[in-house]
């Protein structure tokens, strides 16, 4: 019996290599569709130029081979002016695929990591929420997630939205765990996508002051400050370069906030508008995260979910491709409703998420079949809008102790 033991690891292990393998076949099969990956081409001609060429990634020079690269490989590319816009310390997670010579087969193996990443947010976000779905409940909200517009199409893209979603996820999961080293390291991981993660990483130092926890602040800074200093080894002048790049911000990104979406709808009024919207989610983010300074983990992971819906809508530029993130506040508002009505939360829950994935496809259809431009910004404003009003449904239920919530509950019930 004892010799027989070692089968079942085994086993598991060979089944773990065959689904990846399986999943790298399939990816390769359709990257040579050469449809989309607009996101990881970027990344890959930008790190591979520095490493092999010992290029900068922003220089011209680079950018006109992204171009070319793109016009060759993408059949779909969504913005005409790509070039490399992210931090350089971002390239630590694109060198391994850079190293690749074919760009095809570095490609496969970027969407089997990511659709592994995403599945991990899925599993992750469900224990950060401490939700308990029926099977049926989740393998729903499993299969709706990642066929919803704001997840299948940052994967098909290739960018960094999706890992930086998912080192936010498991910094949140290690601050809960207590385990404040790995939180730090993770937390500055995450700002490799620093339009969709500044803010909530700033609350959440914040909140780590306030709690005393200093450990996470010290190995947020010496991560930033190691990883920063590795690529001044590379390009010295690598941040100068990225600045000027976000000064030029309209230039080199794509336009992406709502005030933009309503400049396109209301010339005469949009401006103001978003103005409008950009002060008063910046009063509530302020207000909110000042209450939630001294609170338990509970009420910081509904005002942190508050900071990154928040992220799409304050002004700060962004794109739908962000919007992967937007699954944590997903489920915590799933959790809580589940929370208040154990029978029937689940379903409205459910019924709330498929509306939204119509919702986003519906709009993206007529998008592609219109000739209006920049009727891509529409896309910005479905989802945000319904998990703001769904964080404030839930507000109560989610920051409530919870075995304070328990016995409520449980007092509700008795009448």
């Amino acid at each position: 019996m004892n010799q027989s033991r070692p089968v079942a690891p085994i086993l598991g292990l060979l089944l773990c290599l065959g689904i990846v393998f399986g999943l790298v076949w399939g990816n390769y099969q359709f990257s040579q569709k050469k449809v989309m990956g607009e996101g990881f081409l970027i990344q890959w001609v930008g790190i591979r130029a520095l490493v092999i060429e010992g290029e900068s990634p922003y220089s011209q020079a680079v950018t006109e081979q992204i171009r070319q690269v793109i016009d060759r490989e993408n059949s779909f590319a969504e913005w005409d002016s790509p070039r490399y816009t992210s931090p350089l310390f971002s390239g630590i997670i694109v060198l391994p695929y850079g190293l690749i010579k074919d760009v095809e087969l570095a490609h496969a193996l970027w969407l089997s990591f990511q659709l592994l990443a995403i599945f991990a947010i899925i599993l992750f976000s469900v224990k950060l929420t401490e939700w308990r779905p029926g099977k049926l409940v989740f393998l729903f909200f499993s299969l709706v997630s990642v066929l919803s517009y704001h997840v299948f199409i940052p994967w098909l893209d290739g960018g960094l939205s999706i890992w930086a979603a998912f080192f936010l996820v498991v910094a949140l999961l290690s601050l809960r765990n207590n385990w404040n080293e790995i939180g730090g390291i993770f937390l500055a991981m995450a700002a490799i996508q620093p339009q969709m993660t500044l803010l909530v990483i700033i609350f959440l130092l914040i909140w780590a002051a306030s709690h005393h926890k200093r450990i996470i602040i010290i190995w947020f800074l010496v991560m930033v400050v190691l990883l920063s200093i590795l690529g001044l080894f590379l390009v010295p002048d690598w941040v100068m370069q990225y600045l000027r790049l976000i000064f030029n911000y309209s230039e080199n990104f794509p336009p992406g906030s709502p005030g933009a979406y309503f400049i396109k709808m209301w010339p005469g009024l949009g401006k103001q508008l978003g103005w409008l919207v950009s002060i008063i989610l910046g009063m509530t983010v302020i207000l909110e995260g000042w209450i939630a300074l001294r609170k338990d983990f509970r009420h910081m992971l509904w005002a942190a979910c508050l900071m990154v819906v928040a992220s799409t809508w304050i002004g700060i530029p962004t794109v739908p491709g962000h919007y992967i993130a937007l699954l944590l506040p997903i489920f915590l508002v799933s959790a809580a409703l589940s929370e208040r009505w154990s029978r029937g939360g689940q379903w409205v829950s459910a019924a709330i998420t498929l509306m939204m994935f119509i919702w986003e496809w519906v709009i993206f259809y007529n998008n592609i079949h219109g000739d209006t431009p920049g009727m891509h910004l529409n896309l910005l404003i479905p989802l945000p809008l319904m998990l703001l009003l769904g964080l404030y449904w839930v507000r109560w239920w989610a920051i409530k102790p919870k075995r304070l919530l328990i016995e409520e509950l449980r007092l509700g019930e008795s009448f």
